[in-house]
């Protein structure tokens, strides 16, 4: 079964761009070199400082071993000065999806 992995950071002010521009550059380059990362948005609220990736893989195991991956661990060292608190990480099963 396909899993989503929901990503979600909060923001330290006036470093929005930056975590935008840096969490959209990793999901771009993941797909290339993850194949079981099917899908990826990357998704914001300037006022809030929210930062949130919604990525589809196409199973769980895959989903839960991207934590221990090296490129995911360069991205967690450059976003980390940038961010509030820790990240937080929920992986959740996919049922359905529609798109257009």
């Amino acid at each position: 079964m396909a899993e989503v992995v929901e990503f979600t950071l909060n923001v330290k002010p006036g470093h929005y761009s930056q975590v935008l521009a840096l969490y959209s550059d990793f999901a771009e380059t993941y797909m290339d070199v993850n194949p079981a990362l099917m899908s990826a948005l990357v998704v914001g609220d300037e006022g809030s400082g929210l930062v949130r990736g919604i990525a589809v893989y196409s199973d769980h195991d895959e989903a839960a071993a991207v934590n221990s991956d090296a490129f995911f661990g360069a991205f967690m060292d450059a976003i980390e000065p940038l961010i509030e608190g820790a990240p937080k990480r929920v992986l959740l099963d996919l049922f359905h999806a529609w798109s257009r």
